[in-house]
């Protein structure tokens, strides 16, 4: 009688390996699909950041040319016209858009409205705001002061902010 060797492995075995590797496979697809949104959140908060720093070189420009009257007109431009040059991810400036038929991951500037809006296009973890919304819209205010004397209430600066503040906790 010989006794043969066996070379494969069992139909359990197999069974076994592949829910391994799938439960790797859904756990590593996760991680992955966070970070994704991670980038997102960071690129999106970049040009954020680099609009604010636009602003500010506004306000400066303002300031050395002895044009501060003209600050409360700042307050009604297209925070994307700071920057050298617009995100490849801009769509533009659009009148009355409807939201859900534009494609995610943009910024746009609503004309009527006068807000400039990103439409995140991973956005599994933000909560959405008071209107049931996944967008993230900012307004460009004027600050100002009470007149002296009764006089007109005088802009002391401008700031970029969300209209409604966004809770985007990735981690």
């Amino acid at each position: 009688m010989t006794i043969r060797k066996q070379t494969g492995g069992s139909l359990l075995e197999l069974a076994v390996m592949g829910t391994v590797i799938g439960v790797l496979a859904a756990v590593f697809l996760n991680h992955m699909l966070r970070y994704q949104e991670v980038a997102e959140k960071t690129v999106m908060e970049a040009t954020l950041i680099n609009m604010r720093t636009g602003l500010k070189w506004r306000m400066a420009e303002l300031m050395a040319e002895d044009r501060l009257r003209e600050l409360g007109a700042v307050a009604g431009e297209n925070p994307i016209d700071w920057l050298a040059a617009p995100p490849s991810n801009y769509l533009g400036r659009l009148d009355n858009p409807e939201p859900d038929s534009l494609p995610r991951g943009n910024w746009y500037y609503d004309n009527g409205r006068r807000e400039l809006v990103y439409l995140p296009d991973r956005a599994r973890h933000l909560r959405p705001g008071p209107d049931g919304e996944k967008r993230i819209r900012f307004h460009v205010t004027a600050r100002t002061q009470a007149g002296k004397n009764g006089g007109p209430a005088r802009v002391e600066g401008v700031t970029l902010s969300p209209l409604i503040p966004y809770d985007w906790p990735v981690f």
